[in-house]
């Protein structure tokens, strides 16, 4: 895991997130990118002028550049000093010896670059989309669904202090979408002092069981205990944590949103009960 970017806004992330990403690149000897989103000055002309003279159309531009400049001014600031923290240089070009960080300002929407620039990255960083700054909802979403990679996700409610990834549990059930979780998150697991492997439940036959995956682990060098308790027939994503929990995991690894999305949003399910509801930090993959 060398690469990992951690989108930004005026608005997020929170500084506990600022200190995980920063932490991780650290241990991982990464380039962490801090990517700062502002908005595009012109979107502050409403559509229809008129009324308006040209003197008053630049005035609202020139007033919408300098907030978004100082907005990335503040947002360097803040990253800055999350690598000083983590003793973490700023450097555009890569080292494998150590971690090192750079930082980019992009101009436009969120949608305009948070997926489309974590899509060669190997991990995203950002914070939860319950209870964060505006734009944390919209960040987290386009990160999940638009990157094809996976994201760590840093809930408001985390007492994490800055080092995830000694004990990690994965909740197995079978899906392709774990199983990208479980692929993408190999760097950590190998690394980590305990893994344990949670299946609630008896498994679809149709699915690889955790025995399988415990199998697969243990072909990397991983040794994993299993849990397999029976599904209470109560609320699975709170079963899941109360696992974590009892266990003593720091750090969760699941697939997100295994049935489709819409459905999960309405109806709810387990991947949007974790997200709302997790004190853990969650590494995920659609």
């Amino acid at each position: 895991m060398k690469s990992i970017i951690l989108p930004m806004t005026a608005d997020c992330p929170g500084q506990q997130t600022l200190t995980l990403a920063a932490a991780l690149a650290r241990r991982n000897r990464a380039m962490l990118t801090g990517l700062f989103i502002r908005p595009d000055p012109r979107a502050a002309v409403p559509y229809t002028g008129e009324g308006m003279s040209a003197v008053m159309i630049q005035e609202l531009c020139d007033a919408a550049e300098a907030s978004g400049k100082a907005d990335a001014d503040d947002g360097y600031t803040r990253f800055t000093q999350a690598l000083e923290a983590a003793a973490i240089p700023l450097k555009d070009t890569a080292t494998a010896e150590s971690a090192t960080a750079r930082w980019q300002v992009a101009v436009g929407q969120i949608a305009d670059h948070a997926g489309r620039r974590a899509r060669t990255s190997d991990l995203s960083v950002c914070d939860g989309p319950e209870g964060m700054g505006a734009d944390a909802a919209d960040v987290f979403h386009d990160l999940l669904f638009r990157s094809g990679r996976p994201l760590l996700m840093v809930p408001k409610a985390t007492k994490a202090s800055g080092d995830i990834g000694r004990h990690i549990l994965i909740a197995w059930n079978g899906r392709a979408e774990g199983a990208r979780a479980v692929g993408a998150a190999l760097p950590l697991l190998v690394d980590a002092e305990k893994v344990t492997l949670l299946q609630i439940g008896d498994p679809d036959p149709d699915r690889p069981d955790v025995n399988a995956i415990a199998d697969y682990l243990a072909q990397h060098g991983i040794k994993a205990k299993t849990l397999t308790p029976s599904d209470t027939g109560g609320n699975i994503g709170e079963q899941i944590l109360s696992a974590a929990h009892k266990e003593g995991a720091d750090l969760m690894v699941i697939g997100a949103y295994s049935h489709a999305r819409w459905r999960e949003l309405i109806l709810g399910g387990v991947t949007k009960w974790l997200v709302g509801n997790s004190d853990l930090p969650i590494f995920m993959s659609h």
